[in-house]
C-alpha cells in the first residue's frame, strides 16, 4: 500500500515505525528543516510507551529517560500541599518517564530500517481521485498515494485542506507559559512538581541530567508585564518560602529567547474522509496539563497501524472507519481530563485559589487522573 506521512513527529514517527516492521515503506515528509527546534520535555505514560516494547525500542527508550515517580503540589504561597506517588500506577500499568521530545524522536527514527524523512517538505494540495489521493509538494512534484496521514500537528495543514472551519474546534485556556531548562539537582530524582497559584504556575520537570521548566500566565499579564516583570510578579508569590522556584524564574529570565507556548488544545470532529486521515494532535491536540499527549498520539498510532494491518488498498477507508470508532472516544476523554485539569490550575482570583488548594488537599490521584486511569483499563 502507498501511503503518506505528513509530519514526522511524535505520531507519524510511531506509524512509520510500525508500517516499516510489517514491510511497508511509508512515504514520510517533515515540514522543519531538520529535528534541531523539536521542542522541549515530555512525559510518556505507559499508553504510548508500551507501543515501543513491540518495535524493539523500548530499552532504547528507558536509556534516555528518567522515570517521574513523584509529584509535588505547591500551593499559591508557595507551600508544598499535596504529595502523589505514582508507583502504584507504575505497578499496575508500566512507569511513567520524563525525556526531551527530541530523544523520543531519535527513538522512534530507529525504528525506520532506512526509511528516509523528506525534510523541508509540505503537500500543497490533495486531489481525490476515488481509488488514490494525488499529492502535490512544495517542490513541485506530485504522486499518487492509497492512503494519506496528516500527523502534522495541532496546526495541521492537512486538517485545514479537508475540513470546514466548522468540522474543528480550538479550545483557548487564555493562558501560556516560556519554557526553560535548569540543572535537575533543584529537585530529588524522580520527582515532578508545579506551584499552582493566583494568576501564576512555575512547573519542573524531570529529564535525563536536566529539568525542563515553565512560568505561566494569563496571556494579558504575560502580554503586559514581560518576561521580567511576570516573574517579579511570581516572585513575590511563590519565593518567599525557598524552594526551586526562584531558581526557575531565573532561568526564564536570563534563558534567550525562551520558547513561548500558547496553552490552547484542538479537537475535529471528524478524523477522516475519504482515503485521507488525522492523526495525533491533528485530531485531537492536548494542553500539556496531565502530560498525555504524546501518549494518545502513539497509541492512536498503534491503533492505526492495527487496521491497516488487516485491509488491502481497496478498502482503505473501512479500515479508516473501525479506527475512528476505535480511538475517537477515548482520545477525547484523555483529552477532556486534560481540559479538566486545565481548569483547576489556570486560576486567576485569589479566593477561588485559595479554595482549589483546600480542594487539592483531598484529590486522589485517581481522581486527577480519571478519564486517563480509564483508557489505561481499557474502560474507554
Amino acid at each position: 500500500m502507498r501511503t503518506l506521512i505528513v509530519g514526522a513527529g511524535v505520531a507519524g514517527l510511531t506509524l512509520a515505525a510500525l508500517l516499516r516492521q510489517r514491510g511497508e515503506r511509508p512515504v514520510i515528509i517533515e515540514r522543519a528543516a531538520d529535528f534541531a527546534h523539536s521542542g522541549y520535555n515530555i512525559a510518556l505514560y505507559p499508553l504510548g510507551s508500551r507501543v515501543l516494547h513491540g518495535l524493539g525500542l523500548h530499552q532504547r527508550f528507558l536509556d534516555v529517560s528518567v522515570p517521574g515517580r513523584y509529584y509535588r503540589l505547591g500551593n499559591s504561597h508557595g507551600h508544598i500541599a499535596h504529595h502523589f506517588d505514582f508507583g502504584p500506577l507504575a505497578e499496575r500499568y508500566g512507569p511513567i518517564q520524563g525525556l526531551r521530545r527530541s530523544e523520543l524522536l531519535e527513538v522512534l527514527a530507529a525504528g525506520l530500517g532506512g526509511v528516509p524523512i523528506r525534510f523541508g517538505t509540505t503537500a500543497t494540495r490533495f486531489e481525490d481521485r476515488g481509488a488514490t489521493v494525488r499529492v502535490a509538494f512544495n517542490d513541485g512534484s506530485s504522486s499518487d498515494f492509497d492512503l494519506v496521514v496528516g500527523a502534522d500537528g495541532m496546526h495541521s495543514e492537512t486538517r485545514k485542506a479537508i475540513l470546514s472551519e466548522r468540522e474543528y474546534a480550538y479550545w483557548e485556556s487564555g493562558w501560556g507559559c516560556w519554557v526553560a531548562w535548569t540543572p535537575a539537582d533543584l529537585l530529588p530524582a524522580e520527582t515532578m512538581a508545579e506551584y499552582w497559584g493566583a494568576g501564576a504556575l512555575v512547573g519542573l520537570y524531570p529529564v535525563k541530567d536536566a529539568l525542563g521548566v515553565v512560568l505561566a500566565g494569563p496571556k494579558t499579564a504575560l502580554q503586559k508585564d514581560g518576561r521580567s516583570g511576570f516573574a517579579a510578579q511570581a516572585r513575590k508569590q511563590f519565593g518567599t518560602v525557598g524552594g526551586p522556584v526562584p531558581a526557575v524564574l531565573d532561568a526564564v529570565e536570563q534563558t534567550s529567547n525562551p520558547f513561548f507556548w500558547d496553552l490552547h488544545d484542538c479537537r475535529a470532529h471528524q478524523w477522516a474522509k475519504g482515503r485521507i486521515v488525522l492523526l495525533g494532535d491533528a485530531a485531537a491536540g492536548f494542553l500539556p496539563t496531565a502530560g498525555v499527549g504524546a501518549s494518545m498520539a502513539m497509541l492512536s498510532a498503534s491503533a492505526l497501524a492495527d487496521e491497516l494491518s488487516r485491509t488491502d488498498a481497496a478498502h482503505v477507508e473501512y479500515a479508516l472507519r473501525l479506527y475512528v470508532r476505535r480511538n475517537k472516544q477515548r482520545v477525547e476523554a484523555a483529552q477532556d481530563n486534560s481540559r479538566k485539569l486545565g481548569r483547576l490550575m489556570f486560576v486567576e482570583s485569589l479566593p477561588l485559589a485559595w479554595g482549589r488548594d483546600q480542594l487539592m488537599r483531598f484529590y486522589t490521584l485517581d481522581q486527577a487522573l480519571k478519564q486517563i486511569v480509564e483508557v489505561m483499563e481499557g474502560s474507554i
